[in-house]
Parts: C-alpha cells; sequence; structure tokens
C-alpha cells in the first residue's frame, strides 16, 4: 500500500497518509506543517511543543484521519515483517 491523500476537514489542506494500524499512523506533509493554521494559532498562543510535535499538534488532522479510517475510505497498510533467517541480526 502507499500512501494516500487526505485534505483536512478544519483546513481543507492535503497531507499523505499511510495507516498500519489504529495506534500506528505515518503522514507526510507536502508543506510545512507549521503552515497549518492550527498548528501555527497552537505555537503562536505558546501552548505546542515545538515543531517536532507538529504532526501531533493539528486535532483537526487526527480527527479527518480517525473518521476516514472508520469509514474504511483510508485503508490499512500491511506490514510484512522479515521471519526466520531475514530478521536482521544485530552484531
Amino acid at each position: 500500500m502507499t500512501m494516500q491523500p487526505i485534505s483536512c476537514q478544519g483546513c481543507g489542506r492535503e497531507v499523505l497518509v499511510e495507516k498500519f494500524s489504529a495506534a500506528h499512523t505515518s503522514i507526510q506533509w507536502p508543506f510545512d506543517a507549521r503552515e497549518c493554521p492550527f498548528i501555527a494559532a497552537r505555537d503562536d498562543a505558546g501552548t505546542g511543543a515545538g515543531f517536532g510535535a507538529n504532526t501531533h499538534g493539528c486535532e483537526q488532522l487526527l480527527r479527518t484521519i480517525d473518521q476516514a479510517f472508520a469509514e474504511r475510505s483510508l485503508t490499512e497498510s500491511g506490514i510484512e515483517l522479515p521471519v526466520g533467517q531475514n530478521v536482521p541480526r544485530l552484531h
């Protein structure tokens, strides 16, 4: 599976999302995340946790992703983990 475009219901900006499980989501911002009006407003108010937290900082986007996943318009990607001899070993 590849990343799927999702438009935020809050601001309409599009990000790319890949959902590996209910708890594991990968988000790719095709623009600077600080351009999100909700992240910018939070950071302007001094309530942000810094840029590293921006991917988790837009509640509107997270709600949009959760809703798309619940409605199955965002499908879960399968992860094939290596097994047996294919598992990387640390030396």
